[in-house]
């Protein structure tokens, strides 16, 4: 049986200074915000923010093992957003755990599939475009480091709206049965790994979606049968919530 990295992180939520939803005067004149305020400015398809507001937030999803792709989640004491980011250096230049700052007048929030996210303004048919790496330094910059983090501890059922962008912790959970002994991702008729969801069941009955994209280093490994706890963000697209696992947090049950 395929044996699992154990990755057990404590982390607190002490991460940064509290953000009010109305926001407060920085040292640069500039208005710091929370993400849920950020995010509540587009109240339609997307929005175009000449505010002269910044944002700060702990990155806990980027690219590193492949778990996303040309983006990142940044999150705060009050949720979190995923920021669209082409760069081959991002996990580099923007690793998992860094405390950023990003300077958000100028750039495009969008709802994608009933989910915000931020990005550069689209210069095609998509609501937004990706923040070019040669861009990176005027809109994001890591300003420290995160040692300190928990994420919340959450039963299936209690997955809602507030919580898309959000890191969470699902514990005892297991493949359902009739996925046993299934890899995280399919191939298609050529071989090649394609993007896949794999159903959940937890402790008290309930199932939950998680989507393991095909870039994923884990990939081709084959699913824990026994119970597993994971840590991951909740996503959200086509009617429904699903969880992308994060930095490999799959802790597996002795």
């Amino acid at each position: 049986m395929m044996i699992f990295r154990l990755l057990v992180v404590a982390f607190s939520l002490l991460l940064l200074p509290s953000c009010s939803d109305n926001g407060s005067d920085d040292l640069n004149g500039r208005k710091e915000v929370s993400i849920a305020h950020l995010k509540s400015l587009c109240r339609g398809d997307h929005y175009r923010i000449v505010e002269d507001m910044v944002v700060r937030g702990v990155v806990i999803a980027n690219d590193r093992l492949g778990e996303y792709h040309n983006s990142m989640v940044v999150v705060d004491r009050t949720g979190g957003v995923e920021v669209s980011i082409e760069s081959p250096n991002l996990s580099a230049l923007l690793p998992i755990y860094s405390e950023v700052e990003i300077l958000c007048s100028g750039l495009m929030l969008a709802r994608i599939g009933g989910k915000i996210e931020l990005g550069a303004p689209s210069t095609d048919d998509f609501p937004i475009g990706n923040i070019g790496e040669e861009m990176l330094g005027s809109y994001i910059r890591v300003v420290g480091v995160c040692e300190d983090f928990t994420p919340v501890v959450k039963q299936f059922s209690e997955i809602g709206v507030e919580d898309i962008s959000c890191v969470v912790r699902f514990e005892n959970i297991r493949i359902c049965d009739e996925e046993r002994g299934l890899k995280w991702c399919d191939t298609d008729e050529n071989g090649e790994v394609i993007t896949t969801d794999r159903t959940f069941v937890d402790s008290e009955g309930d199932t939950f979606t998680l989507r393991t994209l095909a870039t994923c280093h884990y990939a081709k490994e084959v699913i824990p049968t026994t119970e597993i706890a994971v840590i991951g963000v909740i996503d959200y697209a086509d009617n429904r919530h699903f969880l992308r696992i994060v930095n490999r947090w799959i802790i597996q049950s002795s």
